[in-house]
C-alpha cells in the first residue's frame, strides 16, 4: 500500500512538473507570442508586472535546443562593439549583448581564451571577485549548458576554474538566478535593505549592483533543452523601471520556469535584435537608455554578445553520414591520398529520366586535372632532408635509395612544378566523352557551349582538353572557350584581387585545435616515419617545423598517383597503410579550415549557375556552361550546396571525417547539373539532376520529385537560401 502511494506521488510530482515546464505565456494580459521561425518564439510583455509592482517591458526569445537548424554562438569584440553590428556581421536570427567588461569575466571562443579577470593581475576592487561566479558554456551547436561554477570561489580559483575548462566557449557573469530550480538569485541581496541604503554602497558593489532597479539581460535554459534569452527594459519612467536580481530571478521562474538562469550584463548594455522585428534598420526590438531616449537607437558598445545563427544543413545534423570512412581511407592508398587522389572513371548508375523527358542542358564545374605538386617544397624539401642525411651519414638503405630516386626525379620536376601531366589531360578527355555519350540530345544541331578558366594555366589546359573533344566527338555544337577578368566570379572568385568579390558574415569553427595541434595529437609517433629514412630521426628532421615537414612529406606521397608511372619514384614504404590513413585526415582538417571560408566567395558560381540556367531555358538553347578552377573551389560548393550533407560541420575535429573529405575533390573533380524537359515542347516542368564526379548525388534535405529529379524551381530557391546563409546581399 505504501509503494503504490509513493508511486501515485511521484507520478504527481512529475505530472505537474512536466505541466510547469511546458507551460509559457499566452496572448493576453500584457503578453504577446509570435514564431519567428521553426522552434524559435518571440514574446513580449508591455504593463505593469505583478512581481515588481512596476510598470515594465520585456522581451524574450524561446529558442528550441533540440532543432537541429539554429545554433548559439558567442562574439569577442575588441574593439568593443553595438550589438546590431554583431546581428548583421553573422546574419543572425536574434543577438544580445552578454557578459559584463573585459576586465571582469572569462571569455573564450572557438578555443582561444581572450581574458580571464585578467590573466595575470588580481584586482583589488570588488568588482571582478563577483562577476564571474556561473558561466555559460557552448560547443557552438545546441549543446548549451549554464552552471555555478565560480560560486565561493575567490578570484584565483574562479580563473583557474575556467580556464582549465575544455569547452570551446566560455562565457562567465553574475549573479546566478536559479540553480538547478533553487532562485538563489532572490537571495544574492537582502530583501529587506531599503533604497536609501543601497544607496550607501559603491555603484559596483554587488549589493548595491544587484538589489536596485536596472535594465536586466539574462540568459537560461529549462530541462526540456529550451533556451531563453530575455532582456528587461529599465530607466523610462512610467514605462519601464527595470528590475533588480530578485525581481528578475521571480520573474522567468513565473514565466518561464527554468532549471538554470545567470544574469548577464545590463543597465545601458540592455540590447537584443530579432530578425523582422523593431527597428527596420537595426532589429533593435528593446529600448536601450544609453541615448536617454525612448527608442531603439540607444546601443552601448560592448565586448561579448550572443547571437543565435541558421544551420539548416551546412552545420545541423548530417543527412547522410558515412561511418566507415576511416576504415575505408585505411583500406584503400588512393582515398588516402585526399586531393591527390585521381578521378575515378568507372561506370556509374544511372537512373532513368521519367518518362517523356530528355537532357537538354549541364552546368558544370570542374577542377583541373591531375598535375604536378603546386609547391616546389613538395619535392626540394625531402631532397633537402636527405642530402643532409647522406653527408652526416644518417640514411637507412631506404633512405639511400630514394635519395637516388629523387634526384633524377627533380631534374625534371623542378621544371613542370604545378604543370597537368598527361594524366591530367587524358580526364578531361574523357569527361568529355561521358558527356556526349550520356547526354547526346543536349549536344546537337544548334548546341552552343560556353566554357571559361581560371587563369591557372592547368586549368585553361584542362578547359582546352575537354572542350577540343567535345568539337571532335559533338562537330555539331558550337565551343567557345575564354579566360579573363570577367570569368573570376564563375571560376576562381576567392581570388584576393577579385573586384566582384562578395562578402559575408565570419566563419565560425568551433575545434579548439588548431592543425598542428591535432597532428601533433593524433601522429605522436612521426618519428617511426623519419626512421624509415634516418639512422638518427631527431637529426634528420634537423629542426624544422614537424607539422610543416610533414605537410610536404604528405604532398609529396599523395602526389605520385597524378604522375606518369615512368617516373614516379617509389615511396610507397614510407608510410604504412594506417600512418597514411592518418595523415590524410590531419590533411582532411587542414583543408577544412581553409576551405571552409571560401563559402563565402564561392557562391557568386552558384549565382553564376542559376542565373545562366535561367538565359538558357528561356531561350530554349541547348548545350553546356563549363567552368574550370580548382579544388578549394569544388569543396566550397559541396559545402554551399550542401552535397551529401558534405558541409557539416560537427563540434569535434576528430568527427570532420564522416561527412567532410578531401577525396570526394579529387584531381579533375566536377559538379554537374544536368537538366531534363519534357519532349517535343510537351507541357511539364524543368528537372535537374545533380552529379558528383559522375554520380548521381543530392542537394542536403530538399525532396526530389522523383529518384534524383529535383524540381528547377524548387533547387533555385533552394539554392538562394543556402547561398543567403554567406553572403551579405
Amino acid at each position: 500500500m505504501k509503494r503504490n502511494l509513493l508511486t501515485a506521488a511521484l507520478l504527481f510530482v512529475s505530472l505537474f512538473l512536466g505541466w510547469s515546464l511546458a507551460a509559457a505565456p499566452q496572448p493576453g494580459h500584457g503578453w504577446t507570442v509570435k514564431t519567428v521561425a521553426d522552434g524559435v518564439v518571440y514574446y513580449t510583455f508591455s504593463g505593469t508586472d505583478e512581481i515588481s509592482d512596476a510598470p515594465q517591458q520585456v522581451f524574450v526569445i524561446d529558442l528550441d535546443l533540440n532543432n537541429p537548424r539554429y545554433a548559439l554562438r558567442f562574439s569577442w569584440s575588441d574593439p568593443v562593439e553595438v550589438t546590431s553590428e554583431v546581428f548583421r556581421r553573422n546574419h543572425a536570427l536574434v543577438a544580445m549583448n552578454a557578459a559584463y567588461e573585459h576586465t571582469s569575466i572569462v571569455a573564450k571562443t572557438n578555443g582561444t581564451l581572450w581574458t580571464c579577470m585578467p590573466f595575470d593581475v588580481v584586482m583589488k576592487t570588488p568588482v571582478p571577485n563577483w562577476k564571474s561566479e556561473g558561466a555559460v558554456y557552448t560547443d557552438g551547436m545546441q549543446d548549451v549548458r549554464i552552471s555555478f561554477d565560480g560560486r565561493g570561489l575567490d578570484i584565483e580559483g574562479q580563473r583557474e576554474v575556467f580556464a582549465e575548462a575544455p569547452e570551446p566557449n566560455i562565457l562567465t557573469s553574475a549573479p546566478m538566478l536559479i540553480d538547478d530550480y533553487d532562485p538563489v538569485g532572490a537571495r544574492f541581496v537582502d530583501s529587506t535593505l531599503t533604497m536609501s541604503e543601497l544607496e550607501k554602497f559603491h555603484y559596483e558593489d554587488p549589493i548595491r549592483h544587484q538589489g536596485v532597479r536596472h535594465p536586466r539581460t539574462a540568459i537560461a535554459k529549462t530541462a526540456d533543452n529550451h533556451l531563453i534569452m530575455l532582456v528587461v527594459d529599465g530607466r523610462h519612467p512610467g514605462v519601464s523601471e527595470g528590475m533588480n536580481a530578485r525581481e528578475l530571478t521571480r520573474f522567468l521562474e513565473r514565466h518561464f520556469h527554468p532549471q538554470y538562469a545567470l544574469n548577464m550584463d545590463g543597465g545601458g548594455s540592455t540590447t537584443l535584435c530579432v530578425r523582422g522585428e523593431g527597428d527596420p534598420q537595426t532589429h533593435v526590438v528593446n529600448y536601450p537608455p544609453n541615448n536617454r531616449r525612448f527608442d531603439h537607437s540607444g546601443e552601448r558598445r560592448v565586448g561579448t554578445h550572443f547571437y543565435v545563427v541558421e544551420v539548416p544543413a551546412t552545420e545541423a545534423k548530417p543527412l547522410y553520414p558515412r561511418m566507415n570512412v576511416r576504415e575505408e581511407v585505411c583500406a584503400d592508398r588512393m582515398l588516402a591520398a585526399g586531393l591527390d587522389r585521381t578521378l575515378d572513371w568507372s561506370p556509374k548508375a544511372a537512373t532513368p529520366a521519367p518518362k517523356g523527358y530528355e537532357p537538354v542542358y549541364i552546368s558544370h564545374y570542374g577542377r583541373h586535372g591531375s598535375r604536378f605538386a603546386y609547391a616546389d617544397r613538395t619535392y626540394s624539401l625531402p631532397l633537402q632532408m636527405l642530402r643532409e642525411g647522406a653527408e652526416a651519414d644518417n640514411l637507412t638503405e631506404y633512405g639511400k635509395s630514394l635519395l637516388d630516386e629523387l634526384e633524377r626525379f627533380y631534374e625534371t620536376a623542378r621544371y613542370q612544378v604545378g604543370d597537368l601531366t598527361s594524366i591530367g589531360w587524358e580526364q578531361h578527355q574523357q569527361i568529355a566523352r561521358t558527356m556526349v555519350s550520356c547526354f547526346p540530345t543536349v549536344f546537337g544541331k544548334g548546341s552552343t557551349v560556353d566554357a571559361c578558366s581560371s587563369a591557372s594555366v592547368r586549368s585553361i589546359m584542362s578547359m582546352t582538353s575537354c572542350c577540343t573533344n567535345l568539337a571532335r566527338l559533338a562537330p555539331q555544337t558550337a565551343i567557345y572557350a575564354h579566360q579573363g577578368v570577367l570569368d573570376i566570379q564563375a571560376t576562381r572568385p576567392n581570388m584576393g584581387k577579385n573586384p566582384f568579390r562578395y562578402t559575408g558574415p565570419d566563419t565560425y569553427i568551433p575545434f579548439p585545435e588548431n592543425s598542428e595541434q591535432f597532428f601533433l595529437r593524433r601522429f605522436p609517433n612521426y618519428n617511426d616515419v623519419l626512421g624509415r629514412l634516418f639512422k638518427d630521426p631527431v637529426a634528420g628532421l634537423g629542426g624544422r617545423n614537424v607539422y610543416d615537414t610533414f605537410f610536404y612529406l604528405y604532398m609529396f606521397v599523395a602526389g605520385m598517383n597524378s604522375l606518369p608511372e615512368e617516373i614516379r619514384v617509389n615511396v610507397d614504404p614510407l608510410v604504412t597503410d594506417e600512418e597514411y590513413a592518418t595523415l590524410w585526415e590531419i590533411d582532411n582538417l587542414e583543408r577544412f579550415r581553409e576551405y571552409i571560408d571560401y563559402r563565402t566567395s564561392c557562391s557568386s558560381i552558384v549565382d553564376d549557375m542559376v542565373a545562366k540556367a535561367d538565359e538558357r531555358l528561356a531561350a530554349g538553347s541547348r548545350g553546356a556552361d563549363l567552368r574550370y578552377g580548382h579544388d578549394h573551389v569544388v569543396m566550397a560548393l559541396e559545402m554551399i550546396m550542401d552535397i551529401e550533407g558534405f558541409g557539416y560541420l560537427p563540434a569535434r575535429a576528430d568527427d570532420l571525417v564522416y561527412t567532410f573529405q578531401t577525396c570526394r575533390s579529387p584531381m579533375a573533380a566536377n559538379i554537374q547539373l544536368v537538366f531534363y524537359q519534357p519532349r517535343r515542347g510537351r507541357p511539364g516542368e524543368t528537372l535537374v539532376k545533380l552529379l558528383l564526379n559522375g554520380e548521381e548525388a543530392r542537394l542536403g534535405d530538399l525532396a526530389p520529385v522523383t529518384g534524383p529529379y529535383y524540381s528547377w524551381d524548387s533547387v533555385k530557391e533552394y539554392l538562394k537560401d543556402r547561398t543567403d546563409l554567406f553572403v551579405a546581399r
